[in-house]
C-alpha cells in the first residue's frame, strides 16, 4: 500500500488518528481507558484506546510530528504566555497556520481512516486531497484570494461546568470521539467535532457563492490569524451534544460501576 500523504510505495507505520501524546495524557499512567457508548444497551468496558492503522510512511509520520504535533499537542499544556480569566484563556505567541494545520491533519486522518471510531467523518475525496496538499505544503492558501480557512473554519472552546457539579478534572479526562451535525440546508454546511483535554474542537464546513461572505463569516471561538488569541470558556450545559455525552457517562457509571 502507498503512503496516504506522499503517495510513495513505502513500508507503512501504525499511524495514530488522534495524536498519541493526547491519549497518553488521558491515561495518566494507566494502561487502559473506560469506553462508554451513548446508547441503552452497550455496557462500559475497558479498552486500550490507542486507535491506529497502516496509513503513513515513516518519513511522513516524522513530518507530521516535527511540523505540527510537537507544537499542537503542547500548546494548551504550556503556562508560558497564558492568561486565564473567568470567561476565556488567552494565549500569546500563537502560531496560527501551524496550529490550524495540526487540527486539519487530525480531521484528514479521521476521514481516510477505516477504523470504526472515526466512521462519522467522511469527506469527499477531492476535499481529502486538498487537505493533504495543504498539510504537505505547510500552507493554507488555495488561490490568490482564497484560503482553506475560508471554507473550513475551526473553533476551539474550553468546556467548563458551574451548573451541575462536573469537576474540571473529570472534564479534562474525557475524550469524545468525532460527532457530526448537518445544517438545515446545503448552504449551512456541516460541523465535525471532538473533545480532548477539556477543549471542544469544531470544524465548520460550508460553501457560499458570495466571496465576501466566505471571507467575513465568523463563529464562536474561531481561530484567527493573530499572535494573541482568546479561547472562550463555555458551560457544559450550553453544549447539547457534549452535555448528553456526559449524562450518558454518569448514567452508566451508576448502573455499571468500574
Amino acid at each position: 500500500m502507498n503512503c496516504r500523504l506522499c503517495g510513495k510505495d513505502e513500508v507503512l507505520q501504525k499511524s495514530h488518528i488522534i495524536p498519541k501524546s493526547y491519549l497518553k495524557g488521558l491515561k495518566n499512567g494507566n494502561g487502559q481507558l473506560m469506553s462508554v457508548t451513548c446508547d441503552e444497551t452497550t455496557i462500559p468496558k475497558k479498552i486500550n484506546s490507542d486507535p491506529k492503522e497502516d496509513l503513513l510512511c515513516r518519513s511522513c509520520e516524522q513530518f507530521l510530528s516535527d511540523n505540527y504535533e510537537k507544537y499542537g499537542t503542547r500548546l494548551f499544556k504550556s503556562s508560558r504566555g497564558v492568561k486565564k480569566t473567568k470567561k476565556y484563556i488567552e494565549f500569546n505567541g500563537f502560531k496560527y497556520t501551524e496550529y490550524y494545520l495540526f487540527l486539519i491533519s487530525i480531521l484528514w486522518r479521521a476521514s481516510i481512516s477505516s477504523l470504526e471510531e472515526f466512521s462519522n467523518v467522511r469527506l469527499q475525496e477531492k476535499i481529502e486531497s486538498i487537505l493533504a496538499t495543504s498539510i504537505k505544503n505547510k500552507s493554507i492558501k488555495l488561490q490568490t484570494s482564497l484560503n482553506l480557512d475560508h471554507f473550513i473554519r475551526i473553533s476551539v472552546l474550553r468546556v467548563v461546568d458551574s451548573n451541575t457539579g462536573v469537576s474540571d478534572e473529570v472534564i479534562r479526562s474525557v475524550l469524545l470521539h468525532f460527532g457530526v451535525e448537518h445544517g438545515k440546508t446545503a448552504k449551512d454546511g456541516m460541523v465535525y467535532y471532538f473533545m480532548i483535554s477539556g477543549f471542544l474542537i469544531g470544524y465548520f464546513l460550508s460553501v457560499d457563492e458570495d466571496i465576501h461572505d466566505i471571507r467575513t463569516k465568523r463563529i464562536v471561538g474561531q481561530l484567527v490569524n493573530r499572535t494573541q488569541i482568546k479561547i472562550p470558556k463555555v458551560e457544559l450545559t450550553d453544549l447539547k451534544q457534549v452535555n448528553e455525552g456526559f449524562k450518558a457517562i454518569y448514567k452508566k457509571s451508576k448502573s455499571h460501576p468500574p
